[in-house]
């Protein structure tokens, strides 16, 4: 049985960081914005006094009135709690990532549709757009982009089934009591100290759903992903999908025996694509083939 909550009161907007304060500040401008950044928090995670305070001096002059909240432990998992900690169950907790630029009317956009949502939504999500820095390349076609954490879904709104598909960390928002009621972000998961790890709003979005919670997609609260050009290049757009993989190994959400028959499949095509001289296809292939190899290296990964 689900429970009741009061209804939505309020909507916090958290951008979570551990970088530098320049590496914000196009984010920071854009949710300026929306409705002055009324509601805004910055969470600084892993870092030190001294750089949330020089994070707190360029925020406050960015957006008047933000909240700056400091989360000693490493981890973006972490960091997403500290906000869900300072707010209340009846307020909705958005979260945008820090290389994020927030969509005109996101927030007037977002704030209708908990408005019409009823009790039973307990997470809402929209679009992520990606926006290159450089010259998008060739072989990068639309199937692909899901590895730079971009997502559409198509134009009209609908309810998820989060075993299948979910709305991203860039673009989401949650009801807090029951996303506290369900245990918040799984440390395990996320992001932390320079490691690319993913799942922790995928994690939570289905612990929501076990408890009889719905998951929706809007189409038209969107944001822009930043894309720099290094994440661009093979090697990295290759570590960035083993380490899905490795997501998808460490909560057993893709057999092994599955995942070596896929990655050997793939592994063989690859080397074919690439003497055809198909990039395109040759990154597709190598895309399921590491992706598989993160598969069954995630458990071993996971336990460090």
């Amino acid at each position: 049985m689900v429970d009741t909550f009061p209804g939505v009161t309020t909507i916090h907007v958290a951008v979570c960081t551990n970088r530098a304060p320049d590496d914000v500040a196009a984010c920071l401008e854009t949710l300026a914005f929306q409705a002055g950044g009324l509601g805004a928090m910055l969470v600084c995670s892993g870092l030190t006094e001294t750089e949330t305070e020089a994070h707190a001096r360029a925020a406050r002059r960015a957006v008047p009135g933000i909240v700056v909240l400091r989360e000693p432990r490493p981890g973006l998992s972490h960091a997403r709690n500290r906000a869900l900690a300072a707010c209340e169950d009846g307020d909705v907790l958005a979260f945008v990532d820090d290389d994020a630029l927030i969509g005109p009317g996101w927030l007037s956009r977002l704030s209708a549709a908990w408005a019409v949502a009823d009790e039973r939504v307990a997470c809402i999500g929209g679009p992520v757009r990606p926006r290159f820095v450089t010259a998008r390349p060739r072989w990068l076609v639309d199937s692909m982009l899901s590895t730079l954490s971009m997502v559409d879904y198509g134009p009209e709104q609908q309810d998820l089934d989060p075993r299948v598909r979910t709305v991203y960390g860039a673009n989401v928002s949650f009801r807090c009591g029951p996303l506290r009621r369900v245990g918040g972000f799984d440390p395990a998961f996320g992001h932390r100290a320079g490691r690319i790890w993913f799942s922790e709003e995928d994690e939570a979005q289905r612990a929501l759903a076990r408890a009889g919670w719905t998951i929706r997609y809007i189409p038209d609260a969107w944001v822009w992903h930043v894309v720099p050009p290094e994440r661009l290049n093979r090697a990295a757009f290759l570590r960035r999908r083993f380490s899905y993989g490795a997501t998808l190994g460490a909560r057993k959400a893709r057999s092994p025996a599955l995942a070596a028959r896929q990655g050997a499949s793939s592994a063989v095509g690859a080397p074919v694509a690439a003497v055809r001289g198909d990039e395109r296809l040759f990154m597709e292939r190598a895309l399921r083939a590491v992706e598989n190899a993160g598969v069954l290296a995630g458990p071993l990964l996971a336990r460090r």
